[in-house]
């Protein structure tokens, strides 16, 4: 079954057309890797993926539903959490806000079974120990695998994450990265990741999309990850290599990984 089918989609910001020409499919399990410039309409893609974006033309499902209508379905993480540090949450309660948010139930009212769930869960992204530790005293990477965990605790069918490695030292961008390996190892949801830098995240993508306002490029990473495709967006200095049967994409100075062996 199809996770996303987009046909003919466009998206609108009153009457300015923020991103055009969207046609792709994204199969149950699979992992998109979504690739673009800043301002490219990353955030405005997810955003409208998540249902929460209505402003648009054409077809657009999730798992069969329009996104306003499959909201259950969904769990969409962004680039910056909206949470309030200063009221004194714990881990393991910021887990179970997920859970509230679908169920309905308020705050200090939190099921045993939603708290046992959660419990779980912070054991499943490895911070058990740190689950009655206040929110507001993790580090950023501690942070972003409990807003992981928030996202799975509802088992979502689909995973919407914005920039999940920014702003993350490199220590943290290696948990999180096996975290999201993990994921699609274990949980087998599908996952759709915006990032500017995909480098360590193109093991785990089955698809790549290169968007700048418009659908450039969608495939495999050995098909989206070439020279003429990647300038296209990146200019003319931007090109991928191959050394020992890895794909490498050279962008500006940023250096982009591929996946492993020879395809």
């Amino acid at each position: 079954m199809e996770a996303v089918i987009a046909e003919g989609v466009n998206i609108y910001y009153n009457d300015y057309k923020a991103v055009e020409g969207l046609n792709f499919k994204l199969k149950e399990e699979e992992t998109l890797l979504l690739l673009g410039p800043n301002g490219a309409g990353k955030t405005t893609l997810l955003r409208t993926l998540a249902g929460f974006h209505k402003n648009y033309d054409g077809k657009l499902l999730i798992f069969g539903r329009k996104p306003s209508d499959g909201r259950e379905l969904i769990s969409y993480v962004p680039q910056t959490h909206s949470l309030n540090e200063r009221v004194p949450l714990t881990a393991v309660e910021i887990v179970a806000m997920g859970g509230l948010y679908k169920k309905g139930f308020i705050h200090n009212n939190i099921p045993k079974e939603l708290i046992k769930k959660a419990e779980e869960t912070l054991k499943f992204v490895g911070l058990s120990k740190i689950k009655n530790k206040p929110f507001k005293e993790l580090s950023g990477g501690q942070k972003q695998r409990v807003l992981l965990a928030r996202a799975l605790v509802s088992d979502p069918k689909i995973l919407l994450l914005d920039e999940p490695l920014s702003a993350l030292d490199p220590n943290a961008r290696v948990e999180v990265t096996s975290v999201l390996g993990k994921i699609k190892r274990e949980k087998r949801i599908s996952m759709i990741i915006a990032t500017h830098d995909i480098n360590p995240l193109t093991e785990i993508g089955d698809k790549v999309m290169l968007l700048n306002k418009r659908l450039v490029a969608f495939g495999t990473p050995d098909e989206v990850l070439r020279d003429e495709i990647i300038s296209e967006v990146y200019g003319p200095l931007s090109k991928a290599v191959k050394v020992g049967g890895k794909l490498y994409c050279i962008i500006g100075d940023v250096h982009l990984q591929g996946r492993g062996g020879k395809r």
